[in-house]
C-alpha cells in the first residue's frame, strides 16, 4: 500500500494549496504539485531518507508548481505533466503568477503523459486520466490497488475547481467527471486544495457531480 503525506501551504493571497508526498515501502517516493519553492519539502525526503523517483503535476498553475526547480535542482527527479500543460510552466501569464504581480517561469523539461499512461516508479502503477476543465490539460493521478485519486484542482471536497482561468474548459466538465466518478467509489481523493473526501461522499454532497 501507498502512504501518502499531505503537506499544507499558505501560498500568496492566503490561497492554500497542498503537496502530496507519495512513499511506497521500500521508501520510494513521488511529490505531487510541489506548491513552495523553499527547503521544507527537501529537508522531509533527506530526513526520512526517501528516494525521490518524480514530481507529478495535475496542472501548472503557479500554486502546483512553484517548489519544482528547487527538487530538481536537488534530486535531478523528473517531471510528469499533461501535454496542453507543458507552456504553463514557463509562462507567467499561463501559469497565473502574473496576474499576482509576481512572475514565475520553472526551467523543469518535463516528461508529457496523457490519458490511460502508466507511471511505473512506485511499488504500485500510477495512472492517468486526463481532466481538462480547470485547465486545457488537467489530469488526475490514480492508485487503483490503494484506492487514491490525486485530483488537483478539478474535484475539490463538495466543489470543483473554478473555470475562468487562462485556458479553462468549462465544457468539459461533465465528461471529465463521467470518468473520476465511474471509479469505486471506496476511492480518496486528495485534491490541490481543502480537505480529502472519497468519491462516494462526493456523489451524496457534490452538487457538480449530480
Amino acid at each position: 500500500m501507498i502512504k501518502v503525506v499531505p503537506f499544507i501551504y499558505e501560498d500568496l493571497d492566503d490561497l492554500y494549496a497542498n503537496t502530496y508526498v507519495l512513499i511506497d515501502n521500500q521508501n520510494n517516493c513521488v511529490v505531487v504539485d510541489p506548491a513552495k519553492d523553499y527547503l521544507g519539502l527537501v529537508n522531509y525526503i533527506e530526513k526520512q531518507q526517501l528516494s525521490l523517483k518524480a514530481i507529478l503535476l495535475t496542472h501548472g498553475h503557479v500554486d502546483h508548481i512553484r517548489g519544482v526547480d528547487v527538487l530538481v535542482e536537488h534530486f535531478l527527479a523528473p517531471v510528469y505533466i499533461g501535454f496542453f500543460e507543458v507552456d504553463k510552466l514557463s509562462d507567467p501569464y499561463l501559469n497565473c503568477s502574473a496576474l499576482l504581480a509576481k512572475p514565475f517561469k520553472s526551467k523543469a523539461k518535463p516528461i508529457t503523459v496523457a490519458e490511460n499512461d502508466v507511471i511505473s516508479l512506485l511499488n504500485e502503477p500510477i495512472i492517468v486520466i486526463d481532466t481538462p476543465y480547470h485547465t486545457s490539460g488537467s489530469v488526475c493521478f490514480y492508485l487503483k490497488e490503494s484506492q487514491i485519486l490525486l485530483t488537483g484542482d478539478f474535484l475539490l471536497e463538495h466543489t470543483v475547481g473554478r473555470a475562468d482561468l487562462p485556458s479553462a474548459q468549462p465544457k468539459k466538465l461533465k465528461s471529465s467527471m463521467a470518468k473520476i466518478m465511474a471509479l469505486p467509489s471506496a476511492t480518496r481523493i486528495y485534491p490541490g486544495h481543502g480537505k480529502s473526501s472519497t468519491l462516494l461522499e462526493e456523489q451524496k454532497l457534490n452538487p457538480f457531480v449530480k
